[in-house]
């Protein structure tokens, strides 16, 4: 390649979706939950919440600073969906410990 044919980069403008294109996004999204609600069913909140947390984490960890969350901080997004997941498993799995040691 001739140095004179050298064209520097352009910028790349995202696609303006249409109406419908922006509708099948959001309902992709609610497809996806309902697909781990289905394969998880009561277990599904706790199984989302702890995979949100390992992935934020693992976000954060290898040099993500921002996200499209409402939270925008992995670390946050992590702890919050961390906490959920523990809080969760503690208050539906306790009575079935305290069940089966007393």
């Amino acid at each position: 390649m001739a140095v004179s044919d050298y064209m520097p980069p352009q910028e790349v403008t995202p696609p303006v979706l249409s109406k419908g294109e922006s509708y099948e996004k959001i309902a992709f999204n609610f497809c996806k939950a309902a697909t781990i609600i289905l394969f998880t069913g009561k277990f599904a909140l706790p199984i989302a919440a702890g995979a949100a947390t390992v992935f934020y984490l693992l976000a954060h960890f290898n040099g993500k600073t921002d996200s499209r969350c409402i939270l925008q901080k992995p670390l946050l997004i992590a702890t919050f969906w961390g906490t959920i997941c523990l809080a969760w498993l503690f208050i539906h799995l306790r009575p079935l410990w305290m069940h089966l040691t007393g």
